[in-house]
């Protein structure tokens, strides 16, 4: 399929994403679901229902079995390429691999992205925001704000008075939470939880040891 392979991700057997969707059809097939979605580019993965002949699509990932509802006899699956590492799913919207690796701090978390060959999540546009939001609204069931929290590009530069992404760029989209824009000190930079799941807001704390999402891209 154009070089796009998929991959069916069994931790989430028996679940249906609760978020993101972006259609659902009848289809005759697992290969006629699977080939709907890949010929809709902002599609990344899909459930499927062979009873039924049920396909629902979505525009993000299921990174956690809270982010789906129990429904018996569907089965999860994601698109990814060969030279995504594995698990990593594949975004052709956004022409990179990504995989979540857990709950860190922010050292931690990029050595673990470093090791892949990545990097935190950039956020270059409003669209790159709703994606890095669905991804984080994986964890809204977490009690603890802080854990709730997904560390993205971007450190602050004191002297241009900026924040720049890791090649130095000045960061092109910045939506901050009120009074964070501008840090006291050294600090990573993070998107946030709202009541909208598609728009979370950054923020910014001294680099500490509270653990938060880590997504990596390569």
């Amino acid at each position: 399929m154009r070089n796009f392979e998929l991959f069916q991700d069994y931790r989430f057997d028996n679940f249906v994403l609760n978020h993101g969707l972006l259609w659902q059809q009848i289809s005759d097939s697992l290969l006629t679901c699977a080939a709907d979605c890949v010929n809709d580019r902002p599609c990344i993965s899909f459930n499927f229902h062979q009873g039924k002949r049920q396909c629902r699509a979505y525009e993000t990932l299921m990174l956690t079995a809270d982010a789906g509802t129990s429904k018996e006899d569907w089965t999860y699956f994601y698109i990814t390429r060969g030279n995504c590492p594995f698990p990593y799913a594949y975004s052709r919207t956004f022409n990179y691999c990504l995989g979540y690796e857990g709950h860190s701090d922010k050292e931690d978390g990029f050595s673990q992205c470093q090791g892949k060959g990545g990097r935190f999540l950039l956020i270059r546009t409003a669209e790159e925001n709703r994606f890095a939001s669905l991804l984080a609204y994986n964890f809204n069931h977490l009690s603890d704000p802080i854990s709730r929290q997904m560390i993205v590009q971007g450190n602050f530069d004191f002297v241009d008075m900026t924040w720049k992404d890791d090649s130095g760029a000045n960061l092109t989209f910045t939506q901050f939470r009120e009074g964070q824009a501008i840090p006291e000190s050294e600090s990573a930079l993070f998107i946030k939880h709202t009541n909208n799941p598609t728009n979370f807001m950054m923020t910014s704390r001294k680099g500490n040891k509270n653990p938060s999402i880590v997504v990596c891209i390569i």
